[in-house]
């Protein structure tokens, strides 16, 4: 098993940073360590155990330092930072806007209610507001409300990527259809702020919400691009891994230096230098050396789901892969269909038990849909770069590829749009029995009864829409509660004792992606806004266009 030999070392990085992080004491973490340095050394595994002690001492000490910078930074009045990534429009109609701040050792999250707040990353800026404990495991102890202003522009690479986002937006808006205009700079980019609620509700059904996030999938699809090109006119090795390289290089120059950005890039940069040094790493290498390496240099990731989920699948698709593949491919289905479902339930496996820690449900559809949009996303990712690229010269040159791509990215929308209308496309969930799922799924695979079990899963699911389980409870009419109308969404708390529900007539900003209830958890409903929204007799609300 010399395949695994890095996996007690990223472990127990992540372990003792994360026992950190969540406020336990150092004592607990070097418990958790010692006694994992114990049972490598009850199994002689000497080598092991000095890996894992000096990477868990040095994880230890870093994150402890950064903790007592974090707590003696005292934040200003007026806060002079940069911005370190786009800004996320809420459901509010502000903004959450993260900042870089001198002597901080982590991004500090600020709110503001501005409406526009289009601070592209790099861009120097003045916060002005109340600072107050962020309540969230951490490094940073303190989350900022209030307005910011922009001071100086983006610079260097930062500059490049926020011209290289602006032009492909504006390309994007004049050559493609409504239904692809948030898809490809969120897939090419990361740029999801041209995509409306509705759309990134139903990515997040389906399990597609990682296409809109600049992932470790793009960084292959771009340096396997390279390499296939070079392959194609016969060039060597060397000029191939070159080929790579450059293509990373620029890949991360066009979409920017985001914490995102760089975290995916790390991976495609391990691979690539095993190939450089003419070694046979294993899969399982990389992994462990990104996860180290990323938490090391930034230990927030060790409390975020989104690296989390990030890893897991990665985990996932080396590990489950292989074993889920021979067992399908018995099926006599289509070879590239075979590969497509297994690496799909293989990511499902792994991920699903976290989204249901993290959210509470899961996704019923979300392999059905990746299988579904498999064949869509790599040539999305390379058109859509080319015309980025493009977009920056003269002329309507980006034009042909966003063409091109388009019927791509109508395919992807489609598929998440019906599947989000599947009944049972969400369900509630807990881990456990994910986990419990999930095992008998893959014991009947690998017990050779493939269409047994995959008939199961298809009468489960049938069963389950003819018992209505899943759908929403009984509705409770609105115009039987005492209702109470107000002007604007600042007049909810004027509303008299014995409300039981809010309408609010005004019908402006975006609708929300979630319900809005008053501090007492009475309902307030935005019907010009977000639509017609129904109450139902477990307290919940549910949008007739299944936003939420």
């Amino acid at each position: 098993m010399s395949e695994l030999r890095l996996v007690p070392g990223a472990v127990a990085v992540w372990a003792v940073t994360l026992i950190l992080l969540l406020e336990g004491p150092v004592v607990l973490a070097g418990l958790v360590l010692a006694a994992g340095c114990l049972l490598l050394a009850w199994f002689r595994q000497a080598g092991q155990v000095l890996l894992t002690g000096v990477l868990g001492v040095v994880a230890g000490a870093l994150t402890l330092w950064r903790q007592r910078l974090a707590a003696a930074w005292d934040p200003p009045a007026q806060l002079t930072g940069t911005v370190s990534a786009a800004p996320v429009r809420l459901d509010s109609g502000g903004h959450l806007v993260r900042v870089d701040a001198p002597g901080h050792p982590t991004p500090l999250p600020v709110f503001t209610d501005q409406e526009e707040a289009a601070f592209p990353a790099g861009t120097q800026v003045l916060v002005e507001g109340d600072w107050s404990p962020a309540g969230r495991p951490g490094l940073g102890m303190l989350v900022g409300t209030g307005q910011v202003h922009e001071l100086r522009g983006p610079q260097g690479m930062d500059l490049v990527a926020a011209i290289v986002r602006r032009s492909l937006g504006a390309a994007v808006e004049q050559a493609v259809g409504e239904s692809s205009r948030g898809l490809v700079p969120g897939m090419v980019l990361g740029d999801v702020s041209a995509q409306t609620a509705v759309e990134r509700q139903f990515y997040l059904d389906t399990g597609l919400s990682h296409l809109s996030a600049v992932s470790g999938a793009n960084v292959a699809i771009v340096t396997t691009a390279a390499v296939l090109v070079c392959r194609l006119l016969t060039l060597g090795p060397r000029v191939q891994v070159a080929a790579a390289t450059g293509a990373l290089l620029g890949f991360v120059g066009l979409v920017g230096t985001e914490p995102s950005v760089l975290r995916a890039s790390v991976t495609g940069l391990v691979g690539l230098l095993a190939v450089l040094g003419s070694t046979r790493m294993e899969p399982v290498h990389g992994l462990c050396l990104a996860v180290a390496g990323l938490i090391l240099w930034e230990p927030d990731l060790a409390v975020a789901y989104g690296f989390a989920l990030s890893v897991a699948a990665t985990a996932g698709i080396i590990t489950l892969h292989p074993l889920l593949y021979r067992p399908l491919a018995r099926t006599r289905l289509p070879d590239i269909l075979v590969r497509a479902l297994a690496v799909a339930v293989s990511a499902d496996i792994v991920t699903m038990p976290i989204i249901a820690l993290m959210a509470g449900e899961v996704s019923v559809v979300s392999v059905l849909a990746n299988v579904l949009v498999a064949p869509a996303v790599a040539p999305v990712t390379v058109l859509g770069l080319i015309a980025a690229g493009l977009s920056l010269l003269p002329g309507p040159l980006a034009w042909l590829p966003l063409k091109l791509l388009e019927p791509c990215t109508w395919w992807i929308h489609t598929v998440a749009a019906w599947c989000a209308g599947l009944p049972l496309a969400t369900v509630p969930a807990e881990p456990v029995w994910v986990l419990i799922a999930y095992g008998w799924i893959i014991a009947g695979l690998v017990g050779g009864h493939t269409w047994k079990t995959l008939l199961l899963v298809l009468g489960w699911w049938v069963f389950s829409v003819r018992d209505g389980v899943g759908l929403p409870p009984e509705e409770v009419p609105v115009d039987s509660l005492q209702v109470h109308v107000v002007e604007e969404a600042g007049q909810v708390d004027r509303a008299p004792p014995g409300t039981q529900v809010v309408i609010v007539q005004d019908p402006t900003g975006r609708p929300a992606n979630r319900p809005t209830v008053t501090r007492e958890g009475v309902p307030v409903l935005f019907p010009y806004r977000d639509g017609e929204v129904t109450l139902h007799v477990d307290g919940t609300q549910h949008a007739r266009d299944g936003r939420f």
